[in-house]
C-alpha cells in the first residue's frame, strides 16, 4: 500500500481518492484459501464485522487515505461489479476508466499512467 500512500499524499489536492471495503473474497467459514489471501477474516455478519475487518487492513497496511465500508446488502460491490479488487476514474460525474484484474491482479500503474494524460 505505500505506492498508494504516496500518491494519495501527493495527490490528495488533485484527486478524491479513497477505498471501499467490500465483502470478504475468501472468507476462511466460506472459502477458505488461508494466509495467500493476505489476511484470514470470517464472513462479515454484521456492519460492525466489515468495519473491524476494515481497521484491521488500515492498521496493518498503515494506509493514509479514506477507507469506508459497503453496506451489509453489498450494494457498491454488486452496482460495480468491484470483487474482488476494482479502480475506477470518475470525472464530471462519469466513470472514465475501470480496471480489469489481469491473473488476479491490478496494475496500479495503468491508473497512474491514465491519471498523467
Amino acid at each position: 500500500m505505500c505506492i498508494l500512500n504516496d500518491f494519495y499524499n501527493s495527490h490528495k489536492d488533485l484527486y478524491n481518492i479513497f477505498m471501499i471495503y467490500i465483502d470478504e473474497a475468501h472468507a476462511a467459514d466460506v472459502w477458505n484459501i488461508g494466509e495467500s489471501a493476505g489476511a484470514i477474516n470470517n464472513k462479515h455478519k454484521t456492519i460492525q464485522d466489515r468495519i473491524e475487518c476494515a481497521n484491521h487492513l488500515i492498521e496493518e497496511f498503515k494506509i493514509d487515505f479514506p477507507v469506508y465500508c459497503d453496506n451489509m446488502n453489498n450494494d457498491f460491490e454488486s452496482m460495480f461489479a468491484a470483487w474482488p479488487i476494482r479502480y475506477f476514474v470518475i470525472k464530471d460525474g462519469l466513470i472514465t476508466l475501470i480496471s480489469t484484474p489481469e491473473d488476479s491482479e491490478i496494475d496500479i500503474c495503468k491508473l497512474f499512467d491514465f491519471l498523467n494524460k
